[in-house]
């Protein structure tokens, strides 16, 4: 079964989510919240989710990575220096589940829009064929 194509391309999604990720980052750490990493993955997930929810698994995946490196480059370590702690990696299985979790959801989303008419049958599913069209002589009767 064929789902529908995501709203936004990767192209455009990819390059939005890491401008709303580097902005996320920038607040949380102007505003003193390196104490509270929580409120820093929880605006990560928020970016990647959003991402996975309106374009491709490639441009989630990517958001992913670079949310990850944000948050533990800015959040975590200092001055971008990545820190490659136990809390970073399970920051980072959360925004993985996170971003899967969503993908999966607005696959469903999308399958569910979809009018039962214009999915693609599966390989054993029986197809009623076409109605023949009348030709131009079908209602002549000379």
């Amino acid at each position: 079964m064929r789902i529908p194509a995501p709203v936004l391309p990767g192209a455009f999604a990819f390059p939005a989510g890491v401008v709303a990720g580097v902005g996320a980052t920038a607040l949380l750490v102007a505003s003193g919240a390196t104490g509270q990493p929580v409120l820093s993955l929880l605006a990560m997930v928020a970016v990647v989710d959003t991402v996975a929810m309106m374009s491709t698994v490639r441009a989630t995946a990517a958001t992913a990575v670079v949310c990850w490196a944000l948050h533990a480059g800015f959040v975590l370590g200092h001055h971008g220096e990545l820190a490659f702690t136990a809390r970073a990696g399970t920051d980072a299985i959360a925004l993985v589940l996170c971003a899967v979790t969503a993908l999966a959801f607005a696959a469903a989303l999308r399958l569910a829009r979809t009018p039962l008419h214009e999915r693609a049958p599966g390989p054993g599913t029986p197809v009623v064929p076409a109605q023949r069209r009348p030709g131009p002589r079908a209602h002549s009767h000379a």
